[in-house]
């Protein structure tokens, strides 16, 4: 395995990579991380590489630099900017919850990494007008109008037992493990400045970018893969419907019974989708 930080424009992020094979990047939303795709990757490292990156999304190892831009469209390119600075090409994106949201975005931004994307794999996520999702709009207009109120909440949430079970069963139907927990959670109860950046990009979170930017969907001509948990609250089937009839090449695979974060749900679902997308040379 190879790891280590990768300074961007925005500050340090951290990034892994394990296996050898077609490039498969991965990048997790809120309170996510690398480990968000664990157990897809243990499953998928043997063909591809597999590459995750950990986004400034609550729950990245370090903070961001003081006054950088966090805004979604920055966001956005940072994905992207992700691809030039490690010089993937032919890339296939993998992207669940927010940082799907920002993959959908990045598509309009015209920023020349696009040109490293071979294919898009989107899980249950952001699209047109739910950025954010109906249920966390409040959350998102807390963050704009008093955001040390928002952090303070949000630190409280992730110290309180009660309201951190209640934020993991929104999102998967089997519950976390401790050390997932730990990984997802930790940073930004430990580092108020790491909460501090989740809720500067949640500030930025407004349905007109996702509206505005779905234009560009049609014109998407490279493979898309939907990998859709049917059980998901923010983010249902009718959503992943959509989003293939607007893609042109696009296939939508659903997981029953899984919820936001269908890649700890039903891993294996996941990988095999994948797999079955994205082929891989012969051992």
């Amino acid at each position: 395995m190879e790891s280590g930080r990768l300074e961007t424009r925005l500050g340090p992020l951290a990034w892994q990579s394990r296996g050898r094979g077609p490039a498969l990047v991965f990048f997790a939303g809120a309170l996510a991380n690398h480990d968000l795709w664990r157990d897809v990757v243990a499953a998928l490292e043997d063909r591809y590489r597999c590459i995750t990156i950990d986004l400034p999304l609550g729950a990245h190892p370090w903070p961001m630099t003081p006054g950088a831009d966090l805004s979604s469209t920055s966001l956005a390119r940072l994905l992207l900017d992700c691809l030039d600075l490690l010089d993937v090409d032919d890339a296939t994106v993998v992207a669940n919850d927010t940082a799907g949201g920002l993959l959908l975005l990045s598509l309009a931004t015209g920023h020349p990494a696009l040109g490293r994307v071979g294919s898009l794999v989107l899980t249950n996520c952001d699209s047109y007008d739910q950025f954010p999702p109906d249920a966390l709009k409040k959350a998102a207009a807390l963050s704009r109008t008093l955001p040390r109120l928002a952090r303070a909440f949000l630190r409280l949430q992730l110290r309180w037992p009660a309201l951190r079970r209640r934020t993991v069963s929104a999102v998967t139907a089997y519950g976390l493990d401790h050390e997932r927990a730990e990984s997802f959670f930790g940073p930004a109860r430990r580092d108020r400045r790491v909460a501090g950046d989740l809720v500067a990009a949640s500030a930025g979170f407004r349905p007109r970018l996702l509206t505005d930017a779905a234009e560009t969907i049609p014109r998407f001509g490279r493979p898309v893969l939907l990998i859709w948990g049917e059980s998901c609250d923010f983010f249902p089937m009718t959503h992943a419907r959509r989003l293939a009839s607007d893609f042109p090449h696009a296939t939508l695979v659903a997981v029953p019974g899984a919820k936001t974060w269908v890649p700890v749900d039903s891993p294996a679902a996941v990988a095999g989708a994948i797999a079955d997308f994205v082929p891989a040379p012969a051992s």
